[in-house]
């Protein structure tokens, strides 16, 4: 989309929710510096920006003068997702599964280049990265993101592939070739799979949900000394096709 031909689209307010959008899991508080930095904005207008979220409730500033999300963005969130029914149903069925192979299992959604997890069941043996619902991942690196690529219908997924060539840059070559190659073993098996791409300790297999909207993909992954790539596609990707195709609409 060309925002600048677009005359609906309102800059201001874009550029407030990438402010908002900025904060990730572990995050304690921003300053206007860290949020120009990872927004891609000028500092004076990021901290016009801050300034008007912290009137309207949704940033808090601290003593130090950083910034951090207020209870209002709360309410966007659990509103966001109370309306997922989807959710709610893949509750148990998850459970189960990690239970069963003592591995984590998450839900996730997109969100421009990366993904949001909405649902997780943490194992006891996970290493690495935290699973938190509100937590997200890299699209193109992870197994979940790869999964929901594959779930973007043809025009929408050359729009995020553009989005993934800016941000990626120089790199961009070697993850759209691996990403390419995820897209061939996902036509050949059904799922997406990242063997310590993403993080090195981790492995982890993904499939989406059929038929959810918002598009979602379920994921199972763990750290990566306990079962090959090997035994990850023989034991447990079938587990997690067998979860997509339950949970699909």
């Amino acid at each position: 989309m060309n925002e600048d031909q677009d005359r609906l689209f309102v800059t201001a307010l874009a550029r407030g929710l990438d402010v908002l959008a900025a904060y990730q899991a572990g995050d304690r508080a921003l300053g206007n510096t860290e949020l120009a930095q990872r927004c891609g904005l000028p500092k004076s207008t990021v901290s016009r920006l801050t300034y008007t979220l912290c009137k309207l409730g949704y940033l808090s500033q601290d003593e130090s003068g950083k910034y951090r999300p207020a209870p209002a963005v709360l309410t966007l969130g659990f509103a966001a997702l109370s309306g997922l029914d989807l959710r709610e149903r893949a509750r148990e069925p998850m459970r189960r599964l990690s239970e069963e192979t003592g591995l984590s299992v998450t839900l996730g959604v997109r969100q421009g280049t990366r993904v949001v997890y909405v649902e997780t069941c943490r194992a006891l043996t996970r290493v690495g990265i935290r699973l938190e619902v509100g937590s997200t991942v890299p699209l193109a690196t992870t197994a979940i993101g790869r999964a929901l690529y594959m779930a973007l219908a043809p025009a929408e997924r050359q729009e995020v592939t553009c989005l993934l060539a800016d941000e990626y840059g120089g790199r961009w070559p070697e993850v759209a070739a691996r990403l390419h190659a995820a897209q061939t073993t996902y036509g050949e098996t059904g799922f997406c799979a990242s063997y310590g791409e993403f993080e090195p300790d981790i492995h982890a297999v993904a499939v989406p949900i059929a038929g959810s909207a918002p598009a979602m993909a379920i994921n199972c992954s763990g750290p990566a000394y306990r079962l090959t790539p090997a035994r990850w596609a023989e034991e447990i990707a079938p587990q997690v096709v067998r979860l997509a195709a339950q949970l699909s609409v």
